[in-house]
């Protein structure tokens, strides 16, 4: 009788990663990995500020964005790939690639120009929040001083500067800190928990990695705002394309000189009454709310077929 030999099989036995080998929790090794990170990126923030200042000045500005700029690849890039690798055999797993149609894009973009509008008119409601004297004493030069540095830090005097802070503040805190939140946190929490507590949980570790309590409520809107585009449109291009929209914006705004006003129509160094505020907020949420429900039509994502269960 003739003995069939063995046939190779076609298909390669799949690679596991050190997470799975060791049957290591996924939530677990993330949390870690943060750990790690903020740690690193903590003493990587005191070792620039002992080599260009605790100030940022225009005499220091441009050392600041450079350390910033290498800062934000070695502490964040790099171990979000490594961590990644640990994690899983199939980065596109944790950072899928797909390139997003024009609608779902274009309205994507859109939702997040009236979010900016309404995180604008809410910080303005924030402010005027009564603080005891002895409080505000405290918190005003604290809050004036991180938005000077942070001003300073997107302030350009020519278009070679312009295109340098655009760089900097932009297209590398765009790409690093999404593969990071979007793609290593979310992803890898979506292995063990839904959607939601992913998009949840990388939203709030998105905000609190700014170290900006000014603008909490902004940041924790954004970080869940571009974890579900990277959700619903299974993409991490989109939320990189939305975030370096908000931060170029921000850095045009400043390079332009427009204006703080908060309220169509408002006359420069006018204070914007409360009846008006309150009317531009509700038609800005109307929009983003017709934007919002267009962006989901665009997409071709099926829910039932992509949600994850909780183990």
């Amino acid at each position: 009788m003739n003995e069939q030999l063995p046939t190779a099989s076609s298909e390669p036995p799949p690679v596991t990663s050190f997470v799975e080998r060791n049957q290591i929790n996924p939530v677990a090794f993330v949390l870690f990995c943060l750990a790690g990170i903020f740690l690193i990126y903590f003493m990587g923030s005191v070792f620039v500020m002992l080599l260009a200042g605790s100030q940022i000045t225009r005499e220091n500005v441009w050392l600041h964005r450079t350390l910033t700029m290498i800062g934000h690849v070695v502490f964040f890039f790099v171990p979000s790939i490594v961590c990644a690798r640990l994690m899983t055999g199939n980065l596109k797993e944790l950072f899928p690639w797909r390139v997003p149609t024009f609608r779902e894009t274009f309205f994507g973009l859109l939702g997040l120009f009236w979010l900016q509008q309404i995180f604008q008119i809410v910080l303005h409601f924030q402010d005027q929040i009564p603080l005891p004297e002895e409080l505000r004493r405290i918190i005003d030069p604290i809050k004036e001083s991180v938005e000077a540095t942070l001003r300073e830090m997107v302030h350009a005097e020519s278009l070679p500067e312009l295109g340098f802070v655009i760089l900097v503040v932009a297209v590398v805190p765009a790409v690093v800190e999404e593969l990071l939140f979007r793609g290593f946190v979310q992803g890898s929490f979506q292995r063990r928990y839904t959607p939601l507590v992913s998009i949840l949980f990388s939203g709030g570790v998105f905000a609190f990695f700014h170290l900006n309590p000014f603008s909490l409520i902004p940041l924790i809107g954004l970080g869940l705002y571009f974890g579900y585009l990277r959700y619903r449109s299974q993409s991490i291009i989109i939320a990189m394309t939305a975030h370096f929209l908000n931060n170029v914006l921000a850095v045009l705004a400043v390079y332009f000189g427009y204006g703080e006003e908060v309220t169509i129509g408002t006359a420069s160094g006018l204070e914007p009454s409360t009846g008006a505020l309150f009317a531009q907020l509700v038609l800005l949420s109307m929009l983003f709310a017709v934007t919002f429900s267009a962006y989901i039509r665009s997409t071709l994502h099926d829910d039932s077929d992509s949600t994850t269960e909780a183990q």
